[in-house]
C-alpha cells in the first residue's frame, strides 16, 4: 500500500478533527423531540459541524432552504479536505465529487421537469472550478431544454439529449439512467488512477457499492414490483466486483424472492474468508457499506480511506437530519421520528 505517515499525515489529521464534529446518537434523540423547524435550526446553529455554514445563511425562510444549508455543509467539508489532498488523492476525491455533481444534476432535472425552483444554495462557491457545468444556471433551469443549455458541451448534454428522444421518459427513468451513467464512468476513472494504493481502496469501496446497488435493485424488483427479468436488466449497472456475472444473471432470472436469496448466499459476500454478511443478516446495502468502510479504514489508516469514510458518514448524517426535519414539519410524534433515525 503506497502512502504513509508523511504523505497522509495532514489529510488524515484534518479528517479526524472533522470526524469529531459529527453528531452523536444523543443529538438525534434531542432533535427528534423538537416541535418546530426554528428549534431544529437553532440547535444546528450551535453545533460545531454546522455553525460556520449557518453563519453564512442568516435568513432562512422555508424548509427547502434549511435542507440546502445542511447539504451545503457536505460540500464545504469536501472543499476543505480537497485543499489538503494532492496528486492521486485528489483524483480519488474527484470521483467522490462526480457523485455530488450527478446528485445535483438529478435535483435540477426534477425541478426543471416540474417547473419548480431549486435553491442553488452554496453551489456556486464549491462547484466553481470542480463541476464541468454551471451548477447555478442548471439549478435555475425551468425546463429540460434550459437544463440542456446549462450542461452544453459536456457528456451530460449528450446523455440527457439521447434520453430525451424518448418522449415517454419520466423523472425516474432519467434518475436511474444517471445513476448507471455515474457508476459506469466512476469505475472507468478508478481504473485510470496510477497510485495502486488509492486505486485499490477505491475499487473495494465503489466495487462493493456497485454490487449492492445491483443486488438491492434485483431484490426490490422481485419483492415489491414483481418485475420480469427483461425489465430488471434495463437498470442493472454493467459492472461487477466480487459478484460473478453468472451469479448476477441467476439472481435476475430467479423465479421467487427465496430463490434469489439462496443464490445471493452463494456469493463471496457470504461465503469467502473476507465475507462481510452472515446468513441471518437483513439484506440492506447501508449496513454492508458501513461494514466495508469500517474494514477498509482499519486496514489502511494512513491512506485516503479515512477521508472517504468521513464523507460517507457525513452524507448519512445529512440524510438523518433531513428525515428528522421532515418528521418535525409533518408533526410526526417524536417517538416515531426517534425510532426511524436510530434504525437508518
Amino acid at each position: 500500500m503506497s502512502g504513509g505517515l508523511l504523505e497522509y499525515s495532514g489529510l488524515v489529521t484534518k479528517t479526524k478533527a472533522m470526524s469529531g464534529r459529527l453528531l452523536e446518537k444523543e443529538d438525534y434523540v434531542k432533535l427528534s423531540e423538537y416541535e418546530t423547524v426554528n428549534s431544529f435550526i437553532a440547535f444546528l446553529r450551535e453545533a460545531e459541524g454546522y455553525a460556520p455554514i449557518f453563519a453564512r445563511h442568516e435568513e432562512i425562510a422555508h424548509r427547502g432552504q434549511v435542507e440546502a444549508v445542511i447539504r451545503d455543509s457536505l460540500y464545504a467539508d469536501y472543499q476543505k479536505l480537497y485543499r489538503f489532498a494532492h496528486g492521486d488523492q485528489r483524483k480519488g476525491l474527484d470521483i467522490v465529487f462526480f457523485r455530488y455533481e450527478v446528485n445535483v444534476l438529478k435535483n435540477c432535472l426534477e425541478y426543471a421537469m416540474t417547473g419548480s425552483e431549486y435553491d442553488p444554495g452554496y453551489l456556486k462557491f464549491v462547484f466553481d472550478g470542480h463541476a464541468c457545468f454551471d451548477a447555478v444556471m442548471a439549478a435555475q433551469a425551468k425546463s429540460l431544454q434550459e437544463l440542456l443549455m446549462a450542461v452544453a458541451g459536456t457528456d451530460y448534454e449528450k446523455f440527457l439529449h439521447r434520453m430525451s428522444e424518448n418522449s415517454q421518459m419520466t423523472y425516474a427513468d432519467y434518475a436511474f439512467g444517471l445513476d448507471i451513467y455515474y457508476y459506469k464512468n466512476a469505475w472507468k476513472r478508478i481504473q485510470k488512477i496510477r497510485d495502486a494504493g488509492v486505486r485499490r481502496i477505491m475499487e473495494i469501496l465503489f466495487g462493493t457499492e456497485i454490487d449492492w446497488q445491483n443486488i438491492m435493485w434485483i431484490y426490490r424488483s422481485k419483492r415489491y414490483y414483481k418485475m420480469k427479468p427483461s425489465d430488471i436488466y434495463v437498470n442493472i449497472i454493467p459492472v461487477t466486483y466480487r459478484l460473478k456475472k453468472t451469479q448476477l444473471k441467476r439472481m435476475v432470472e430467479s423465479e421467487t424472492v427465496e430463490e434469489f436469496k439462496e443464490e445471493l448466499k452463494t456469493t463471496s459476500y457470504f461465503t469467502e474468508k473476507e465475507a462481510i454478511v452472515k446468513l441471518g443478516d437483513e439484506i440492506t446495502s447501508r449496513r454492508i457499506m458501513e461494514k466495508t468502510y469500517g474494514l477498509v479504514y482499519r486496514k489502511y489508516p494512513m491512506s485516503i480511506a479515512p477521508v472517504l469514510r468521513y464523507l460517507y458518514e457525513k452524507e448519512h448524517e445529512i440524510d438523518l437530519l433531513t428525515s428528522v426535519l421532515e418528521g418535525i414539519r409533518y408533526q410526526v410524534p417524536p417517538r416515531e421520528i426517534k425510532e426511524l433515525v436510530l434504525t437508518m
